[in-house]
């Protein structure tokens, strides 16, 4: 099981955010969806993520996923990773850094703590 929870986060990563497939989002998120950020707590549906994906796409292009380290406890997946793009305003490259958590369940991601730093290479 903890493989197949891996894999969920690594399409949500990959497919999601780097390939843009936003039509698979309901195959990856629950509905809702709560993602906890330094921003606060959201409740989200697939639907209105799919639109903050999109948003974040217009003003960076990712080009690149790495995953650093991605592990999983019972329900739970670790995640390090770092997404590289082009900052759209200017042109220039850019690296974000995260550090990530997700709980499954049912077979979709239901909640995430994230954490982003810019330029950050460990």
């Amino acid at each position: 099981m903890s493989c197949e929870n891996e894999a969920l986060v690594e399409t949500l990563w990959n497919h999601i955010w780097i390939d843009q497939s936003l039509d698979r989002l309901g195959e990856v998120l629950a509905d809702p969806f709560v993602r906890h950020t330094r921003d606060g707590t959201e409740h989200t549906t697939p639907r209105r993520y799919a639109r903050h994906v999109s948003s974040s796409a217009s003003t960076i292009r990712p080009t690149r996923l790495h995953f650093d380290q991605i592990s999983s406890v019972d329900d739970c997946v670790f995640a390090r990773l770092a997404l590289e793009g082009i900052n759209v305003a200017v042109g220039s490259t850019i690296k974000i850094t995260w550090l990530a958590q997700y709980r499954i369940a049912a077979g979709l991601i239901a909640e995430s703590w994230s954490m982003h730093q810019t330029g950050l290479d460990w």
